[in-house]
């Protein structure tokens, strides 16, 4: 193919060689419609396509969202209620979803079956194309909102699945934040909506205007389609060409991005958010100053303002950072520098504030970059962001998500603004321009260009409200009310007969025909061995060295696990608070400010962590670790070793004004942190109840929050205390005895790593200390945690193991169909909710759970049916081997260098060979509806046990208060 040629009503654009992604890059345009193709030819064989809209919304009701769910409910091809549904039970994606962005949506898939990967795509272009939503109102009803009512005497009320998902998002006040810093700066434009919907909002959408947003943006004319890997491209463009775009003609399509004009001067905007009516007020303010900055085109200035935020305020050296914190203007400082879009935003934002400190927290960000601007900033911090920078753009590591996808996301920062799509992904001239620009005063001009001379910026604040939540919901109840009374009889009838109707859509079945057009693979293109996990034991001078020869285009990933069940029962809030501050103090020979830029300069990150393992089988094993992650490039193993061994051994933690910045950082950092991971803390607090290892997580939980707090109460005590406890800890916790090493790297490169850790060997403690036993009284304590959440997550389990049961791989078939089918049904579909999931763990735990849920007890009477679900389960062995592949599509995700190792350390250490994983591979492959029923009697038990745990809105939970042992506020 050269430039010009026609490939089956392509038009070649041009190919370029992008050697940052190891691809061929190709341009395509479609004759016929306008049809634009980004192609990034390559051998990997992780496949991606993407199918994308520039969809702009003009006003709140967060239509582009629901119009995102609803093309995945039912197409022309596929005319089932849930065919997103059916691929992920049945297939070997390696990603399968769909994105809203303030100003597009995206539609990818990726597999490394090239069977699989044909059927995804087919399956999301009719969706996109030919959806079902434009033609039956119910799933506007399902996925967005609609009245419901059973019976005449009962209130009106919304429900609906993005309705419960926005309350629930919304109800994190730094989700609502970043919603109010962009209307305030694009008032003008469509990115001052939330794009979302806000839940206020979300009702006023009707089926009219929503078939005519999917009229208006989902053609061809509007797409962006993105294909990555190596795959064939002529027949791809053949069969896009024949199946969908040919059939249709080119139109021009009115979705522009308008520029917001510039502000004449900064404009100031006061704005609450929710709290509970017993939260305290004080000091929960958050406060942010907000700038325009620029536009995603110039590549150049963004990878520049990305490096400038985090060396003003994403590392301990960093000035801006440390001024606003030194000043006391709030306890903890975030920026957020959102570059998915036309016009970039720059914000700087303090939480647990006050809002009479705006004018002080405005000026000082303004005199201090003035300062830098004026004197220069310090080469070695821009040094040291710029290189953790450019490691992570060579390490492309993203865990599971394919690089590929990750790619085709980066891409539209330029594509969807008729920019060309390769220049965002080409670094290598970019970073050279930036290594210059250490020189040549570039970085103190972006701080003059954006922030100092720029007048496009708000400075808004955000306050806590005890009133708002019940003066909204007061609010909706009225509203409700007026439009109940409003209502004739006749009308009030037709809702009741609307709900019933779309329950009764909800709870029947899919037909066989129906199911039978989504394609599935055999059970025969799934390999049966269980792929390996490379690992050699070591020994390295009496240290267990877990070693994992793995190509990492030479990065050292490595891993200490030392010992913590040296700590005392009553000194573990102290090991917790140790891995949150070691590292970020001073050392006996640097400051923690130059401990950051040297971390930055010669290494890729380095973690602490507290964590526990319980050995396979034994539900009441614990074997606590210490754990420490680093990633470094092989020629700078030896500076990283350094830096941990000066960490280590020479932290003092004796500055009493760093020591409480830090508590204070870390107690901000968890109450913003609970709303977004509530889902996360409902399973802490349940496996704290029911085994010593998840009592022992959870004390990093909210008891360490508590913790926290009583320190910063009684502060002066509190050091005093800590500096007596971690004089004995260090020595306990950072010794060489029992300590185990996973490294991951080439073999060749092994004798060099065991050369330079010898010397940082030796400056550990060798003093032997015994192993402590932990005496927890474990109960179901079944809380009820309040908060200001418009949303539930509720969660039950018990230990399976503890009720004389035992793991089986089955398990992991029960877990996809209790997802994407019982759940899905009755939790999302039905219920409103935003998801539900579960997990059986070879340590006996089972977890059910739900997300941003506006039900509790319902959930509950639902996963209480369970067991009569998985007795009753019927299922043909085309579904049943649906089940399997949907299942083999988690346990087989491809692993980056850095996973592989990472997995095969937690094997060893938890006692799971390599025949465990065959055997648990195995009872997945062959499993059967019997074996599946046979779980029935197991979960019967375990709902039995009546072990659960709920986060939620105080009235809610209040509401059921007889649920519950205990009811208490979640922090």
């Amino acid at each position: 193919m050269t430039k010009s040629d026609l490939i089956h009503g392509f038009k070649v654009i041009r190919k370029n060689e992008l050697q940052e992604t190891d691809s061929t890059a190709w341009i395509f345009e479609h004759e016929k419609t306008g049809a634009r193709v980004f192609f990034l030819q390559n051998d990997d064989d992780n496949k991606v396509f993407s199918i994308s809209f520039r969809t702009p919304p003009v006003d709140d009701t967060g239509v582009a969202h629901i119009v995102e769910h609803s093309t995945l409910c039912g197409s022309r091809k596929y005319p089932l209620k849930e065919p997103f549904v059916e691929l992920v039970k049945g297939s070997l994606n390696t990603f399968l979803n769909a994105m809203t962005y303030p100003d597009k949506t995206m539609y990818p898939v990726a597999s490394r079956n090239d069977k699989d990967f044909q059927n995804l795509m087919d399956v999301y272009l009719d969706a996109v194309f030919y959806p079902n939503m434009r033609e039956n109102p119910q799933i506007l009803m399902q996925e967005g909102w609609h009245y419901e009512i059973e019976t005449p005497e009962e209130p009106l009320k919304y429900s609906g699945v993005v309705y419960n998902e926005m309350k629930g998002a919304l109800s994190a006040p730094d989700d609502l934040l970043e919603s109010r810093i962009m209307t305030s700066l694009y008032p003008d434009t469509t990115y001052g909506y939330e794009s979302g919907g806000d839940p206020e909002a979300i009702p006023q959408l009707t089926q009219e205007m929503f078939v005519e947003f999917h009229s208006k943006y989902y053609h061809p004319s509007n797409s962006y389609i993105y294909l990555y890997g190596d795959l064939d491209i002529e027949e791809k463009l053949a069969y896009l060409d024949a199946e969908y775009l040919s059939h249709f003609d080119r139109i021009e399509v009115a979705s522009q991005i308008d520029r917001q004009p510039s502000f004449a001067a900064l404009k100031r905007v006061a704005k609450e958010y929710p709290v509970s009516k017993d939260d305290e007020t004080a000091e929960k303010s958050f406060l942010s100053l907000n700038w325009v900055v620029g536009e995603s085109l110039d590549v150049v200035d963004m990878m520049g303002l990305e490096i400038l935020e985090h060396a003003l305020l994403r590392t301990p050296a960093a000035p801006l950072r440390k001024a606003l914190i030194d000043a006391r203007i709030g306890k903890d400082v975030d920026s957020n520098f959102e570059e998915d879009m036309l016009q970039p935003f720059f914000s700087i934002i303090v939480s647990n504030s006050e809002i009479d400190r705006a004018d002080t927290f405005y000026e000082l960000v303004m005199a201090t970059l003035k300062k830098l601007a004026a004197e220069g900033l310090d080469r070695t911090l821009m040094e040291a962001s710029l290189n953790l920078l450019e490691f992570r753009l060579r390490e492309s590591d993203f865990g599971s998500a394919p690089k590929g996808l990750v790619y085709g996301i980066r891409a539209m920062k330029t594509w969807l603004y008729d920019g060309e799509p390769e220049d965002v992904l080409r670094y290598e001239k970019i970073l050279q321009a930036m290594k210059e620009g250490l020189d040549n005063g570039y970085f103190e001009g972006l701080i003059r260009k954006y922030f100092l001379q720029n007048n496009h910026a708000t400075l808004l604040t955000l306050a806590p409200s005890r009133t708002l939540a019940a003066e909204r919901e007061a609010q909706l109840v009225q509203e409700l009310a007026a439009k109940k009374a409003a209502l004739s009889k006749q009308e009030i009838e037709d809702v009741i007969a609307a709900t019933k109707a779309l329950k009764e859509r909800q709870q029947s079945p899919e037909t066989e025909e129906a199911l039978a057009t989504i394609p599935v693979l055999k059970l025969s293109d799934i390999r049966r061995e269980a792929y390996e996990l490379p690992l050699k034991e070591l020994d390295l001078a009496g240290t267990k060295v877990l070693f994992s020869d793995v190509e990492t285009h030479g990065i050292v990933y490595l891993t200490l696990f030392f010992d913590a069940q040296t700590v005392p029962q009553e000194q573990l809030p102290y090991a917790f608070l140790l891995s949150e501050i070691i590292g970020s103090v001073d050392t006996s020979a640097h400051s923690y400010a130059e401990l950051a830029n040297l971390k930055n300069l010669h290494t890729g990150g380095i973690t602490y962590d507290v964590v526990t393992y319980t050995k396979n089988g034994e539900p009441d094993s614990c074997a606590p670790k210490f754990k420490i992650k680093a990633k470094v490039l092989k020629e700078k193993l030896p500076e990283l070793l350094q830096l941990l061994q000066e960490i280590l051994t020479q932290s003092q933690f004796t500055d009493k004004k760093r020591v409480r910045e830090l508590l204070e950082q870390e107690q901000a950092a968890m109450e913003l942190n609970l709303q977004r991971s509530a889902h996360q803390v409902v399973a802490s607090r349940l496996a704290g109840y029911l085994s010593p290892a998840g009592r022992y997580a959870d004390e990093g939980g909210l008891p360490f929050y508590q913790f926290v707090k009583e320190f910063l109460a009684d502060f002066d005590a509190g050091m005093e205390k800590m500096q007596v406890v971690f004089a004995e800890l260090l020595p306990k916790l950072f010794n060489s005895n029992r300590l185990i090493l996973s490294l991951t790297e080439r073999e060749s490169d092994y004798k060099a790593f065991a050369d330079v850790f010898a010397a940082f060997q030796q400056e550990l403690c060798h003093t032997d200390f015994p192993a402590q036993a932990y005496r927890w009284e474990l109960a179901a304590r079944n809380e009820g945690l309040t908060s200001s959440s418009r949303v539930q997550y509720v969660g039950q389990g018990a230990n399976f193991l503890k009720l004389g049961y035992s793991f089986t791989g089955v398990m992991h078939v029960l877990e996809t169909l209790l997802r994407y089918d019982y759940f899905w049904t009755k939790i999302r579909v039905q219920g409103g909710a935003y998801g539900a999931f579960t997990s059986f763990n070879r340590n006996g735990m089972m977890y059910f759970g739900s997300y941003r849920d506006p039900n509790l007890t319902e959930t509950l009477d639902v996963f209480a049916g369970t067991a009569d679900y998985i007795r009753n389960f019927e299922a043909s062995e085309r579904e049943m081997d649906k089940f399997i592949i949907g299942t083999m599509s988690g346990i087989d995700t491809p692993l980056t260098p850095q996973m592989k190792g990472s997995a095969a350390a937690t094997c060893w250490l938890r006692g799971i060979t390599k025949a465990d994983r065959q055997k648990s591979r195995e009872q997945i492959l062959d499993a059967r509806q019997q074996d599946v029923r046979n779980l029935a009697g197991l979960v019967e038990d375990c709902m039995a046990q009546k072990v659960l745990c709920v986060f939620g809105g105080q009235q809610k939970i209040e509401e059921n208060q007889a649920v519950f042992g205990e009811v208490r506020p979640a922090l």
